[in-house]
């Protein structure tokens, strides 16, 4: 989550719309303290949703309780996300991200609920390792095929009607996969280190067996150049590929094994993690207010119907300082999080 913050914080690091990277994996031109946080970054969308999987299972959640979740997910995607990344309700584009996928695995879990954490699992991992053999299938753009394979599958940007538009950020099936797959894995929990480290291991072996040979599991290639390093880790994140889950997914189950055995846990972290969709909505909300107060007080002026955002161009900070911003917004939101969490309990 303190990741995510960094990578958030990254948007308004030299003001949106003459950002120093408008791709932070341009190899050609990214700076490397840049492409490593966007890489450090690349762990925040997988994990989260193999989490809610688990969480799911270790809670005991209901089919009415995930269906509500999931469609509480849905509709905050469409409404807080959307006007926390733009302070605009109005503005001309909605961006269906992580929650709103992660809402629709939310769905496709209390609808699988009854056949099993077995099924759910197989099913789970054969999402995620088969939907790049669907890299290939495309439709004409202005069909139901298209909008249909477009929240499933492919990154596009479909017309809502009145002058609106959607980007499909996060197609949902590897998201689905994921979030089922975690649910089947809640049961690991009880089984100490070993399970984790190993499935964790063998599926960085797996990433880079794959990953060398090009053989399956992304639709770009490395090159074999002076980047070749950087250009080996820029596999596809739009949507996971199954060589982006491996990368990610097999350290941080690594991560829970070993964190597990020793004792790797911190209050402050911990709390964070206990009031999840609160910190998530609050830390874009607070980077963004803070990026619009920044440009007044610099002499900028605030246009929310003019760009994104509506960021003065005179908003920015050096690249060292990211990091800064993005612990400074944590340490500001961790009472808040203390504060809200009792008062969340109340409605569970």
């Amino acid at each position: 989550m303190v990741l995510m913050v960094v990578d958030h914080a990254q948007e308004y690091q030299a003001g949106p719309g003459r950002g120093l990277v408008t791709d932070p994996m341009n190899l050609a031109v990214t700076p490397g303290l840049v492409y490593f946080w966007r890489i450090l970054a690349h762990f925040c969308a997988p994990v989260f949703t193999l989490l809610m999987g688990m969480s799911a299972w270790l809670s005991g959640a209901s089919r009415e309780k995930l269906l509500k979740r999931g469609l509480v997910m849905l509709a905050l995607e469409f409404t807080v996300m959307n006007w926390a990344w733009t302070f605009n309700p109005m503005w001309h584009r909605y961006f269906f991200q992580i929650i709103g996928a992660m809402g629709v695995a939310m769905l496709v879990m209390a609808a699988m609920k009854p056949l099993g954490e077995r099924a759910m699992l197989w099913t789970g991992v054969g999402l995620v390792a088969g939907h790049n053999l669907l890299d290939g299938i495309h439709f004409a753009s202005g069909t139901w095929e298209h909008a249909l394979w477009s929240l499933l599958h492919e990154k596009n940007v479909l017309p809502a009607g009145w002058g609106f538009s959607v980007r499909t950020t996060y197609p949902v099936l590897p998201v689905m996969g994921l979030g089922l797959a975690g649910y089947g894995l809640g049961n690991w929990w009880k089984r100490g280190e070993a399970p984790w480290v190993k499935t964790g291991l063998g599926m960085m072996g797996l990433f880079v067996a794959l990953r060398a040979s090009g053989v399956y599991g992304d639709p770009n290639e490395w090159e074999r150049n002076s980047l070749a390093l950087q250009s080996f880790l820029n596999v596809t994140k739009y949507p996971l590929s199954l060589q982006f889950v491996l990368m990610t997914v097999g350290p941080a189950m690594v991560f829970l094994g070993v964190a597990r055995r020793r004792g790797w846990r911190q209050e402050q972290l911990e709390q964070l993690g206990r009031t999840a969709m609160f910190f998530y909505i609050t830390h874009l909300v607070v980077l963004h207010a803070g990026a619009l107060l920044a440009g007044v007080v610099a002499g900028g002026k605030v246009e929310l119907g003019a760009r994104f955002g509506g960021v003065p161009e005179v908003v920015g900070f050096p690249v060292w300082a990211t990091a800064v911003v993005a612990l400074g917004v944590t340490a500001l939101l961790y009472p808040l999080c203390r504060w809200y969490e009792p008062r969340r309990m109340r409605y569970l």
